[in-house]
């Protein structure tokens, strides 16, 4: 259902504080559009089974990398988004006589959009990124005067860079900033992947007295986008204005899948078995800051698609807390963490 708000710009001097986000709990960014000309857009996903108030939140972007007060720039979202529902930010270029900076947007996806911010471009807001800006979803906390990050899109303080060109993007190619890989924040939509039921776990804040700095913690020590994201054409808008979550489908079906796969054990050693009901068709081992690692199977009979029964062989893993992903045959994906 098509929403109306208003929207104010917002700069704050505040220092942050930190959130710990359980899944389904707190607002998330679900799509990003960097397009041609000014098709940008955001779109901001309620998990919960609350109406949820925008006023407590602003959009922020990081420009080229920057962690510092001076190049980052903040619109405070107003209205409220019901249960389960999006809101589409959007970069405010309505005008269909704009050209150059302000030329208009294309009117498919103006027609999706519910907050137009940053109208000026002289003032330069949040929504003029360009696929090398960090971008994150903030809430303010009264009590402690303090914006909180609910949700970090790419890296704060790190700029991505493309050999021969401008401007950078983040890619699937580890270190994920160097430009090598498939680009996926320049000219590209992305769409966050259903079992996503959260935003990033965040501890960001600016030290106390102190401008520029931003004190990293949960901000990931790498941005690899290919393990939230997928990832589409430049100017496609087709999905925007509705997002698919596995929070509006945890039935009490969903939760049997989750309970028969056991992981064990934990903490492990040298070895990890995946025990599942439902064959399993692939197994990924990430970091928690987004670094993948090789999968190694005890045997070779481990690697057949369709067992239900994997050993892995971790002994050359750093210990450590990990992220194991597992693919079924059903096409439903299961996410756990282990500690060797």
């Amino acid at each position: 259902m098509k929403k109306l708000f208003g929207f104010f710009a917002s700069l704050s001097f505040a220092t942050f504080g930190f959130a710990q986000v359980t899944p389904c709990g707190e607002l998330f960014i679900s799509e990003y559009v960097e397009g041609s000309h000014n098709n940008k857009a955001i779109e901001i996903y309620n998990p919960t089974n609350a109406t949820i108030d925008l006023s407590a939140y602003r959009f922020t972007r990081w420009q080229n990398g920057s962690a510092t007060w001076d190049r980052q720039y903040s619109d405070t979202l107003s209205g409220s988004i019901a249960p389960k529902e999006v809101v589409v930010l959007m970069l405010d270029r309505r005008d269909p006589n704009g050209v150059g900076v302000d030329t208009a947007l294309f009117p498919e996806l103006e027609a999706k959009g519910d907050l137009f911010l940053s109208k000026d471009y002289n003032r330069s807001y949040s929504m003029s990124f360009n696929g090398d800006d960090a971008l994150s979803l903030d809430k303010y906390n009264a009590q402690y005067n303090t914006w909180i990050l609910v949700d970090i899109f790419g890296k704060i303080g790190e700029r991505p860079s493309n050999p021969g060109r401008s401007t950078g993007s983040w890619s699937d190619s580890f270190p994920y900033n160097n430009g090598l890989g498939l680009w996926y924040t320049i000219d590209k939509s992305l769409v966050r992947k259903p079992w996503v039921k959260t935003g990033a776990d965040t501890l960001a804040r600016v030290k106390a007295g102190v401008q520029v700095l931003v004190e990293q913690a949960w901000n990931p020590k790498y941005f690899n986008p290919s393990l939230e994201w997928e990832i589409f054409p430049r100017n496609y808008f087709d999905s925007l204005g509705s997002h698919t979550c596995n929070c509006a489908t945890a039935s009490s079906e969903r939760v049997k899948i989750e309970n028969t796969i056991n992981v064990y054990p934990v903490p492990s050693s040298d070895i990890l078995n995946v025990n599942s009901i439902t064959p399993i068709k692939a197994i990924r081992i990430f970091s928690l800051s987004g670094q993948e690692f090789p999968v190694v199977y005890l045997n070779a009979l481990q690697t057949v698609e369709s067992k239900g029964f994997k050993v892995l062989d971790i002994q050359n893993l750093l210990n450590g807390m990990y992220q194991i992903r597992i693919d079924l045959v059903d096409g439903s994906t299961i996410d756990q963490r282990f500690v060797k």
